[in-house]
């Protein structure tokens, strides 16, 4: 096989990995909204239960679960907008591929 196949079957791979990324990113995007609701309703709880109470130590343990919800769905935004980048340079990879075929020809 030769060099220039290889790297158009390292292309077409990396164009599945990423359709099934992007698959994989859409079904989990309603449960990722989901824990950001929930963990913001935690927080308000809390927070409403502290104020309640006149206390203002809440649970450590909570705070540290929202905190990592947060990140979590700050994370899953960032994976979101990548693939569109990632896209971009699997097409370009894929476009001087083209173009190195073009001139060997």
């Amino acid at each position: 096989m030769t060099e220039t196949n290889k790297a158009r079957d390292l292309v077409a791979t990396l164009r599945v990995a990423l359709h099934q990324l992007e698959l994989t990113l859409g079904c989990t995007r309603d449960g990722v909204a989901e824990i950001a609701s929930q963990a913001e309703r935690l927080r308000d709880g809390v927070e409403a239960l502290g104020e309640l109470r006149q206390r203002e130590d809440t649970s450590v343990g909570i705070e540290m679960f929202v905190d990592a919800a947060v990140d979590l769905l700050e994370a899953f935004r960032e994976l979101e907008s990548g693939i569109l980048d990632v896209q971009a340079d699997v097409d370009t990879l894929e476009a001087e591929i083209e173009d190195e075929e073009s001139r060997d020809a």
